[in-house]
């Protein structure tokens, strides 16, 4: 998997800004673009370096890290909280606090509760460092078992990340008080590292972790500096790739207490599906893969500042329109961006129903290493000096996204044998959902067919439902039910989801009928 430090600077975002640690080297490029004074104190542009030799260690600006952060750290709670019931009794003295965290692939998220009365004193988040060591769940086992010590290095960085994320939350807070709760949502693969246990059962068939339930832990015991009395309580995982995550997901979205069906989306790095209510519910994992969130993009990056987060082809000149988080000039796309992107060339007509570019007129393409390519900035007018260019392999990797996810769904409306028209309710959880134009995604055919009525964006459910648990002991009882009531559904095993999937390869379907609604350009063939 290569050097953890040349990892570091090859998953930072395009724009960013490092600041190297004395002693190391990099070859850098582009240095003309950095002021001297940037230049003398260490600063380098994270896309243009390369490590020279053994590990590096880089500091990653202010100025580079999330632009929306309120993306990663606000969400939704549709269910009630009911009365306030504290996991951890109030005791006379001392002000007793909570940490809910969510423990993602990309961005580690957190919020701190007066266990008093209930009150959120701080929310923060992070970047994962165990992007370092791979950009998605696979990578990372992968990583694990062919380097010496690998698992212990991943538990390591994403323990220094729970630690800026609870140091974090402690300096933001105006109440001083000790941490003695803490609820943690993470996938299955995070949480097995978290608990110190290898996550490889989970990599191959039949796809078991080694534990669905983590028994509570101190933080001392986890190895927690900063809350080493805290009481940890690890979300149950409900089986295969679908973690604890979810079902604090399942949790917010109070899919479990209703008689209408629900179908929630949890889109992020990785993509989770739930269908159910309170009688019911079957969950499954999508090998979505991280095109939503800028991996596998050759321009793509993450919601940072210089991301281009919306896109328009204008009609006549068939070329590009954009907006950038944060203004000036743009670096690269993110998943909102891309998804966009790809609506309007379909709209356009330089997308046909295959996925496949159809230059005509005057629309910008030309030839790439990766294929033709439709250029979406100029370089005169990118902050990379290069031209920012969307290419035939992107346009692959989008569609096999979307893909899985569309397919995904219909494979638990056919395990259950219910028709698409019973959902009542259908949930975008993630940070991708905050910025998801509903319009794009229906015209790809991201989703089913849904009335556009019917969709709720949730933001990240993950670390509300975390939350919910930390204000109220039934409701992380609930949590521990979840796991034993929720079916998980093994795509790899379902004979029908490949069907599916091909199926769903198509813009934004062949199933032209059903998606009558979608809006399909004229000049599509």
């Amino acid at each position: 998997m290569g050097d953890p430090g040349k990892g570091i600077l090859r998953f930072l975002p395009e724009s960013a800004s490092v600041r190297l640690s004395p002693g190391d080297t990099v070859l850098a490029h582009a240095i003309r673009s950095l002021s001297p004074e940037d230049l003398r104190a260490g600063i380098r542009l994270a896309c243009r370096c390369l490590p020279l030799e053994g590990e590096v260690a880089v500091t990653v600006l202010p100025e580079s890290r999330p632009a929306r952060l309120s993306a990663y750290i606000e969400g939704k709670e549709m269910a009630e909280d009911g009365p306030f019931l504290p996991l951890h009794v109030v005791p006379r003295k001392g002000i007793p606090l909570g940490a809910a965290l969510d423990a993602g692939t990309s961005t580690l998220a957190g919020a701190l509760i007066d266990l008093r009365n209930g009150s959120v004193l701080a929310r923060t988040a992070a970047d994962n460092p165990q992007m370092a060591c791979g950009e998605d769940l696979i990578s990372r086992i992968v990583f694990g078992e062919e380097n010496p010590d690998g698992f212990p290095l991943l538990r390591n960085l994403l323990l220094t990340g729970i630690e800026q994320v609870i140091s974090g939350l402690v300096r933001s807070s105006s109440v001083e008080g000790e941490i003695v709760e803490v609820s943690a949502a993470g996938n299955t693969v995070i949480s097995h590292i978290l608990y110190g246990l290898s996550p490889s059962p989970v990599r191959r068939p039949p796809h078991r972790p080694v534990l669905k339930e983590y028994p509570v832990k101190t933080g001392k015991d986890l190895g927690i500096v900063s809350a080493p009395s805290a009481r940890f309580r690890i979300f149950p995982s409900i089986g295969g790739f679908v973690g604890g995550d979810i079902v604090s997901g399942i949790l917010a979205s109070g899919m479990h207490r209703e008689e209408a069906v629900t179908l929630l989306y949890d889109v992020g790095t990785n993509g989770e599906v739930v269908l159910g209510n309170r009688e019911f519910r079957i969950a499954c994992s999508s090998s979505a893969g991280p095109a939503f969130e800028g991996g596998e993009v050759a321009c793509g990056m993450r919601a940072y500042p210089g991301a281009i987060e919306s896109v328009r082809i204008d009609p006549v000149r068939l070329t590009a329109e954009w907006t950038v988080i944060g203004g000036g000039k743009p670096a690269g796309v993110c998943g909102s961006g891309i998804l966009d992107l790809c609506a309007e060339l379909f709209r356009a007509g330089l997308i046909d129903r295959a996925g496949r570019f159809v230059p005509r007129g005057r629309a910008p393409f030309r030839e790439t290493d990766r294929g033709t390519a439709f250029v979406v900035v100029r370089a005169e007018r990118s902050a990379t000096g290069a031209d920012i260019v969307f290419t035939a392999s992107d346009l692959k990797s989008v569609v096999r996204t979307k893909a899985a996810l569309c397919a995904a769904a219909d494979a638990l409306l056919r395990a259950v044998g219910l028709p698409r028209d019973k959902v009542e309710r259908v949930c975008i959880a993630g940070g991708f959902g905050n910025f998801l134009d509903l319009r794009s995604a229906q015209t790809l055919g991201v989703f089913p067919p849904f009335p556009m009525k019917k969709f709720v964006l949730l933001g990240n459910a993950s670390l509300a439902g975390a939350i919910g648990a930390i204000r109220n002991r039934k409701r992380w009882e609930e949590a521990c039910t979840l796991c034993s009531s929720t079916d998980y559904h093994d795509l790899s095993s379902d004979q029908g989801f490949m069907e599916l999937y091909q199926r769903a390869l198509f813009i934004p379907h062949t199933d032209a009928e059903s998606y009558r609604g979608n809006p399909l350009p004229e000049t599509a063939t």
